[in-house]
């Protein structure tokens, strides 16, 4: 806790502001505006928090500030929204949850994958996945590394922030220790040693009880 890897990647993604410093991605000063802004021009994040709207459908929290493409008239065309909605869920294996129903009846773990969904939704090039699967159930970890697969398989990058260990040795290719808001480490996935990293992480070798 406290290295700075919330703080850069919500940076990254565009949920806050830095204070000083630059961030490029594809060559280009990297400085979105928004998550929405970030997210349309390819980095999504998946954070720990609760980040949907309960008192509207889950339709609406997918495509939240982006309706334009529903617009009929002055209208929003209900009908064809929740239809695509339901495909984003479809396509990383949401299917149990309607897309026409209000959010706030759903608990945290499809509520989850209703985030997930929606950011998925955009096709990003990087998604930063922050702590998020200490707080799923195993169907919600699956789907989260399914999505990560498949991303790594299209050429794509995921962020993915976990305290767990294990988890992180069996599904990273690369592993870099933060402390104190220093890179301290990068390690591939060949030079994985439990030890090490976990030297790496508090600064100083672990001694034998």
């Amino acid at each position: 806790k406290g290295s700075g890897k919330s703080t850069l990647t919500s940076i990254y993604a565009g949920m806050q502001k830095c204070d000083s410093g630059e961030m490029y991605f594809y060559g280009e000063r990297w400085e979105p505006a928004s998550m929405t802004d970030a997210l349309k021009k390819g980095v999504g994040m998946i954070v720990q928090e609760n980040g949907t709207v309960p008192g509207i459908s889950v339709a609406a929290n997918i495509f939240l500030g982006e309706t334009d493409e529903f617009m009929k008239g002055l209208l929003v065309d209900g009908k064809k929204m929740i239809e695509k909605a339901q495909e984003a869920l479809n396509r990383i294996g949401a299917n149990h949850i309607d897309a026409s129903m209000i959010t706030g009846a759903l608990d945290f773990q499809d509520r989850k994958l209703i985030e997930i969904a929606k950011v998925m939704a955009k096709d990003p090039k990087v998604l930063v996945v922050d702590e998020t699967t200490t707080a799923l159930s195993q169907k919600g970890r699956d789907i989260i590394y399914e999505i990560m697969n498949r991303m790594k398989e299209e050429g794509k990058t995921v962020i993915f922030i976990s305290h767990d260990l294990d988890e992180i040795m069996n599904k990273c290719d690369r592993l870099t220790v933060l402390r104190d808001g220093k890179i301290i480490r990068t390690f591939r996935s060949d030079e994985f040693d439990e030890d090490a990293i976990k030297a790496s992480m508090i600064g100083r070798e672990l001694q034998g009880s």
